[in-house]
Protein backbone atom coordinates (compact mmCIF):
# COMPACT_ATOMS: atom_id res chain seq x y z
CA UNK A 1 0.00 0.00 0.00
CA UNK A 2 1.14 3.57 -0.89
CA UNK A 3 1.93 5.63 1.64
CA UNK A 4 2.25 9.77 1.77
CA UNK A 5 3.47 12.64 3.99
CA UNK A 6 1.49 15.48 3.85
CA UNK A 7 3.32 18.45 4.72
CA UNK A 8 1.62 21.78 5.99
CA UNK A 9 2.58 25.44 7.11
CA UNK A 10 0.57 28.51 8.42
CA UNK A 11 0.31 32.07 7.83
CA UNK A 12 -1.94 34.29 10.31
CA UNK A 13 -4.23 37.36 9.44
CA UNK A 14 -2.56 40.37 9.92
CA UNK A 15 -1.35 43.65 8.41
CA UNK A 16 -2.26 43.57 4.61
CA UNK A 17 -3.24 40.19 4.80
CA UNK A 18 -7.39 39.35 6.00
CA UNK A 19 -7.02 35.08 5.73
CA UNK A 20 -5.44 32.39 8.14
CA UNK A 21 -4.11 30.30 5.84
CA UNK A 22 -2.86 26.62 6.42
CA UNK A 23 -1.54 25.08 3.47
CA UNK A 24 0.68 22.24 1.96
CA UNK A 25 1.90 19.40 0.04
CA UNK A 26 1.02 15.92 -0.29
CA UNK A 27 3.94 13.77 -1.39
CA UNK A 28 4.42 9.87 -1.82
CA UNK A 29 6.31 9.37 0.93
CA UNK A 30 8.88 6.93 -1.06
CA UNK A 31 9.38 9.41 -3.69
CA UNK A 32 9.98 12.25 -1.27
CA UNK A 33 13.05 9.89 0.29
CA UNK A 34 14.33 8.92 -2.93
CA UNK A 35 13.83 11.70 -5.24
CA UNK A 36 12.59 15.49 -3.47
CA UNK A 37 15.24 15.48 -0.59
CA UNK A 38 17.93 14.94 -2.82
CA UNK A 39 16.71 17.36 -5.43
CA UNK A 40 16.65 20.20 -2.56
CA UNK A 41 19.82 19.54 -1.05
CA UNK A 42 21.42 19.55 -4.59
CA UNK A 43 19.30 23.39 -4.92
CA UNK A 44 20.97 24.11 -1.52
CA UNK A 45 24.23 23.55 -2.71
CA UNK A 46 24.60 25.35 -5.99
CA UNK A 47 22.85 28.57 -4.02
CA UNK A 48 24.92 28.39 -0.48
CA UNK A 49 28.38 27.34 -1.37
CA UNK A 50 27.67 23.53 -1.01
CA UNK A 51 26.07 24.20 2.60
CA UNK A 52 22.22 21.95 2.89
CA UNK A 53 22.64 23.22 6.89
CA UNK A 54 20.46 26.16 5.74
CA UNK A 55 16.92 26.19 6.45
CA UNK A 56 14.55 27.57 3.42
CA UNK A 57 12.23 30.73 4.61
CA UNK A 58 9.97 32.70 2.30
CA UNK A 59 10.20 35.29 4.48
CA UNK A 60 14.20 35.38 4.72
CA UNK A 61 14.41 34.18 0.99
CA UNK A 62 12.04 37.68 0.60
CA UNK A 63 14.07 39.52 2.82
CA UNK A 64 17.45 38.44 1.27
CA UNK A 65 19.51 40.62 4.15
CA UNK A 66 23.01 41.53 3.29
CA UNK A 67 25.19 38.60 6.16
CA UNK A 68 23.16 36.01 5.97
CA UNK A 69 23.06 32.98 3.59
CA UNK A 70 19.59 34.39 1.95
CA UNK A 71 22.03 37.42 0.56
CA UNK A 72 22.70 34.98 -2.38
CA UNK A 73 18.65 36.03 -3.05
CA UNK A 74 19.78 39.72 -3.95
CA UNK A 75 21.08 38.90 -7.41
CA UNK A 76 17.79 38.04 -9.58
CA UNK A 77 19.11 35.24 -11.22
CA UNK A 78 19.24 33.36 -8.27
CA UNK A 79 16.07 33.98 -7.03
CA UNK A 80 14.41 32.99 -11.01
CA UNK A 81 16.63 29.73 -10.78
CA UNK A 82 15.54 28.76 -7.12
CA UNK A 83 11.56 28.99 -8.12
CA UNK A 84 12.22 27.32 -11.32
CA UNK A 85 13.52 24.83 -9.40
CA UNK A 86 10.86 24.46 -6.71
CA UNK A 87 8.15 24.61 -9.29
CA UNK A 88 9.64 21.80 -11.78
CA UNK A 89 9.83 19.54 -8.39
CA UNK A 90 5.80 20.12 -7.33
CA UNK A 91 5.16 19.52 -11.40
CA UNK A 92 7.54 16.67 -11.76
CA UNK A 93 7.04 14.58 -8.59
CA UNK A 94 4.24 13.24 -6.78
CA UNK A 95 2.33 15.90 -5.17
CA UNK A 96 -0.55 17.06 -4.78
CA UNK A 97 -1.85 20.45 -3.00
CA UNK A 98 -3.99 21.43 -0.20
CA UNK A 99 -5.27 24.70 1.16
CA UNK A 100 -7.68 26.13 3.32
CA UNK A 101 -7.74 30.12 3.90
CA UNK A 102 -10.31 31.46 6.21
CA UNK A 103 -11.32 35.15 6.35
CA UNK A 104 -11.02 35.26 10.20
CA UNK A 105 -13.74 38.65 10.40
CA UNK A 106 -16.15 37.57 7.96
CA UNK A 107 -16.36 33.84 10.15
CA UNK A 108 -15.92 35.25 13.54
CA UNK A 109 -19.02 38.10 12.19
CA UNK A 110 -21.15 34.91 10.80
CA UNK A 111 -20.45 32.29 13.62
CA UNK A 112 -19.69 34.40 16.55
CA UNK A 113 -19.41 31.57 19.54
CA UNK A 114 -18.19 29.10 16.20
CA UNK A 115 -15.44 26.53 16.20
CA UNK A 116 -11.78 28.40 16.54
CA UNK A 117 -9.82 28.65 12.58
CA UNK A 118 -7.96 25.79 13.49
CA UNK A 119 -10.51 23.27 13.82
CA UNK A 120 -12.27 24.72 10.98
CA UNK A 121 -8.70 24.18 8.69
CA UNK A 122 -7.37 21.34 10.24
CA UNK A 123 -11.27 19.36 9.59
CA UNK A 124 -11.48 20.44 5.56
CA UNK A 125 -7.90 19.42 5.14
CA UNK A 126 -8.06 16.37 6.72
CA UNK A 127 -11.21 15.34 4.79
CA UNK A 128 -9.44 15.90 1.32
CA UNK A 129 -6.20 14.20 2.51
CA UNK A 130 -8.64 10.97 3.25
CA UNK A 131 -10.76 11.80 0.04
CA UNK A 132 -7.33 11.27 -1.89
CA UNK A 133 -5.79 8.26 0.34
CA UNK A 134 -9.34 6.90 -0.05
CA UNK A 135 -9.27 7.09 -3.96
CA UNK A 136 -5.88 5.65 -4.05
CA UNK A 137 -6.38 3.24 -1.06
CA UNK A 138 -3.32 4.72 0.30
CA UNK A 139 -2.55 5.72 3.64
CA UNK A 140 -0.72 8.70 5.85
CA UNK A 141 0.21 10.94 7.94
CA UNK A 142 0.63 14.84 8.71
CA UNK A 143 3.74 16.88 9.79
CA UNK A 144 3.84 20.77 10.54
CA UNK A 145 6.15 22.90 11.81
CA UNK A 146 6.13 23.15 15.95
CA UNK A 147 5.80 26.67 17.02
CA UNK A 148 7.42 25.80 19.88
CA UNK A 149 8.75 28.45 21.48
CA UNK A 150 6.50 31.16 19.90
CA UNK A 151 4.30 32.67 22.73
CA UNK A 152 1.13 31.32 20.34
CA UNK A 153 1.82 28.14 20.67
CA UNK A 154 -0.79 26.10 18.89
CA UNK A 155 0.90 22.77 18.80
CA UNK A 156 -1.21 21.34 21.74
CA UNK A 157 -4.86 22.34 19.87
CA UNK A 158 -3.73 21.42 16.51
CA UNK A 159 -2.80 18.19 17.83
CA UNK A 160 -6.16 18.09 20.47
CA UNK A 161 -8.27 18.92 17.58
CA UNK A 162 -6.59 15.59 15.00
CA UNK A 163 -7.39 13.05 17.73
CA UNK A 164 -10.86 14.64 18.24
CA UNK A 165 -11.65 14.19 14.59
CA UNK A 166 -9.76 10.76 14.36
CA UNK A 167 -11.99 9.83 17.73
CA UNK A 168 -15.08 10.86 16.27
CA UNK A 169 -15.43 11.56 12.41
CA UNK A 170 -15.36 14.38 10.49
CA UNK A 171 -18.85 15.64 8.35
CA UNK A 172 -18.23 13.66 5.46
CA UNK A 173 -16.25 10.65 7.14
CA UNK A 174 -16.89 8.16 9.79
CA UNK A 175 -14.19 7.72 11.62
CA UNK A 176 -13.36 4.18 10.87
CA UNK A 177 -12.52 5.98 7.71
CA UNK A 178 -10.17 8.19 9.45
CA UNK A 179 -8.36 5.96 11.64
CA UNK A 180 -7.61 3.43 8.49
CA UNK A 181 -6.44 6.08 6.82
CA UNK A 182 -4.53 8.56 8.75
CA UNK A 183 -1.39 7.52 11.21
CA UNK A 184 0.17 10.49 13.31
CA UNK A 185 0.63 14.23 13.33
CA UNK A 186 3.88 15.02 13.71
CA UNK A 187 5.30 18.39 15.31
CA UNK A 188 9.18 18.91 13.76
CA UNK A 189 10.97 21.91 15.12
CA UNK A 190 12.68 24.26 12.39
CA UNK A 191 16.08 23.02 13.56
CA UNK A 192 15.22 19.58 12.28
CA UNK A 193 15.79 21.09 8.64
CA UNK A 194 12.79 18.63 7.09
CA UNK A 195 12.39 18.88 3.86
CA UNK A 196 9.10 18.79 3.06
CA UNK A 197 8.00 21.11 5.63
CA UNK A 198 10.57 24.05 4.04
CA UNK A 199 8.51 23.51 0.51
CA UNK A 200 5.29 23.66 3.11
CA UNK A 201 6.91 26.79 4.20
CA UNK A 202 6.83 28.59 0.44
CA UNK A 203 3.14 28.35 -0.33
CA UNK A 204 1.13 29.88 2.36
CA UNK A 205 2.47 33.68 1.94
CA UNK A 206 1.96 33.67 -1.76
CA UNK A 207 -1.46 32.16 -1.18
CA UNK A 208 -2.78 34.53 1.02
CA UNK A 209 -1.18 37.68 -1.15
CA UNK A 210 -3.14 36.01 -3.58
CA UNK A 211 -6.71 36.69 -1.85
CA UNK A 212 -5.81 39.79 -0.97
CA UNK A 213 -5.13 40.80 -4.59
CA UNK A 214 -1.35 41.30 -3.54
CA UNK A 215 1.28 41.36 -6.26
CA UNK A 216 3.51 37.86 -6.53
CA UNK A 217 6.89 37.53 -5.65
CA UNK A 218 7.86 33.46 -6.26
CA UNK A 219 7.80 33.81 -10.15
CA UNK A 220 5.15 31.34 -11.15
CA UNK A 221 5.43 29.01 -7.70
CA UNK A 222 1.69 29.68 -6.52
CA UNK A 223 0.64 28.49 -10.55
CA UNK A 224 2.33 25.21 -10.13
CA UNK A 225 1.33 24.66 -6.52
CA UNK A 226 -2.72 25.54 -7.92
CA UNK A 227 -1.93 22.71 -10.95
CA UNK A 228 -1.26 20.56 -8.46
CA UNK A 229 -3.90 20.73 -6.18
CA UNK A 230 -6.27 17.96 -5.48
CA UNK A 231 -9.24 17.91 -7.61
CA UNK A 232 -11.26 15.13 -6.46
CA UNK A 233 -11.05 13.50 -9.32
CA UNK A 234 -13.81 15.48 -10.27
CA UNK A 235 -12.38 18.71 -11.65
CA UNK A 236 -13.52 20.63 -8.59
CA UNK A 237 -9.95 21.84 -6.62
CA UNK A 238 -12.43 24.24 -4.78
CA UNK A 239 -14.00 21.72 -3.20
CA UNK A 240 -10.87 19.61 -2.51
CA UNK A 241 -7.88 21.02 -3.02
CA UNK A 242 -8.29 24.85 -2.05
CA UNK A 243 -10.77 25.91 0.03
CA UNK A 244 -12.18 29.27 0.56
CA UNK A 245 -13.73 30.35 4.55
CA UNK A 246 -16.53 31.03 4.35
Amino acid sequence: MQHYSLFLDEIHAGGHFDYFCLAGVAFNTKEYTESIIPKVEQVKRDLFDGNTSVILHEQQIQSHKTNTPFEVFQKKENNIKFWDEMRNILLNQDAHGFAVGIHEHQLKTMYSNGRDKYFVSLQIIMENFVHFLESIDATGNIHIESTDPNPYQKDEQLQNHFYYLKANGTLFYDRRILQKRLGTINFALKADNLIGLQIADLIPNSFNRKLCEKKQRTYGFLDAFEKIAYDGGKGMVDRFGIKIVP
